[in-house]
């Protein structure tokens, strides 16, 4: 049995900017005016060109930019639960800025049962192992984010009549994707899980507490879920968790550090690595890395990709210096605090500008760790 891969100093979250040529492919391919396979040949060629991107800047762990989907959530839920299982409609969340502009969150509704299983992101992972050298990534959305959005209500709609007998069926669905991932040479896989750590903020606690849920059983009922997937995860594959609090053009949905749900995220749930948001004030500080749980390592969300100015890597440095007192070192790493383009909507710079901020990611690693 092969290793665990490495724990790698400079990471990122996954998703990065489309290029102009694959955001026209796909427009045209909405409006039929290209097929299937010309849109996988526009989609091949964007995903060779951002690999080589992320080799040029020195990353030793790449993904595709998740540049098959629209969004780091749908396209894995539109395939769980075929053609018109999943319907949209408003919910009780929103993302917000500093200036207390909102903007309202869609929940999506289970309107079919999960389907009998089959690859859902496979292919995406041996088309990004087939073109690089360099560790490949996986990123899929948390199994709680459907509930966490809509609540039960959103999920009780005639298909499933109790909240069991669905995170039942997630997770064998999601324990069949890790298998099946792993099988096809996956060892380093990420869950963007963007629910826990929002239940930190006192907004979020009142619109759970608005639609009749006991934030505290949820929390629990969510790392029970996280971890039955987490345990289908081979010992050779390494399984990193993205905690999120909202990224949308800039927004964000949740202003809470780590400290209130650190039991439940770094303590109860069985994850070896953390990608950790730590580009604001909403994150919280760094003291909250005493908490993590010896053994387990903590990649630090210094750059923002919510704007295209570069940080100081004077910054970065001594922010890293200052979390070796809580974390050692050799635990640590640092990456952008989400994904630069989550959404295919979300462009908060160019891609010169992606590239400039993953360079110096990498750069103030090797500067830190001396291993890139």
């Amino acid at each position: 049995m092969s290793e665990l891969p490495p724990i790698f100093h400079a990471d990122h979250c996954g998703s990065l900017l489309r290029p102009k040529d694959l955001i026209e492919a796909r427009h045209k391919y909405r409006n039929r005016e290209i097929g299937k396979d010309d849109l996988k040949r526009a989609e091949d060629a964007a995903i060779r060109d951002v690999v080589a991107m992320q080799e040029e800047v020195g990353l030793s762990v790449v993904t595709d930019g998740e540049f098959r989907r629209q969004s780091y959530i749908v396209d894995f839920y539109f395939k769980a639960f075929g053609k018109g299982g999943i319907g949209f409609e408003p919910g009780l969340f929103y993302h917000r800025n500093d200036k207390g502009d909102k903007l309202p969150l869609e929940r999506m509704v289970v309107l079919a049962k999960v389907q009998p299983w089959s690859p859902i992101f496979v292919d995406h992972f041996e088309f990004l192992r087939s073109i690089t050298r360099r560790t490949p990534k996986i990123t899929i959305p948390s199994p709680v984010i459907l509930h966490f959005l809509g609540g039960d209500e959103a999920i009780l709609r005639g298909a499933y009549t109790s909240r069991d007998a669905y995170w039942n069926d997630i997770v064998d669905l999601y324990r069949q994707e890790v298998g099946a991932l792993h099988r096809a040479g996956c060892r380093y896989l990420q869950i963007d899980e963007t629910s826990l750590v929002k239940f930190g903020d006192p907004e979020i606690r009142g619109i759970l507490d608005q639609r009749g849920d006991d934030w505290r059983a949820l929390a629990d009922a969510y790392v029970e879920v996280l971890n039955a997937v987490l345990a289908a995860a081979p010992a050779d594959m390494r399984v990193a968790i993205h905690v999120c609090r909202g990224n949308r053009l800039g927004y964000w949905q949740a202003d809470a550090g780590y400290q209130f749900m650190a039991d439940a995220i770094f303590r109860k749930l069985n994850a070896g690595v953390y990608l950790l948001e730590f580009d604001s004030p909403r994150a919280g500080t760094l003291d909250a890395l005493a908490l993590m749980p010896e053994g387990k390592a903590a990649m630090l969300g210094l750059i923002t990709t919510k704007s295209p100015a570069l940080e100081d890597p004077e910054v970065l440095r001594a922010r890293v210096e200052e979390a070796s007192k809580y974390m050692p070192l050799d635990r640590l790493g640092i990456t952008p605090q989400c994904g630069f383009s989550g959404d295919v909507r979300n462009t908060a710079m160019t891609i010169g500008q992606e590239k400039a901020k993953l360079k110096l990611l990498v750069e103030t690693a090797r500067s830190i760790w001396h291993d890139g």
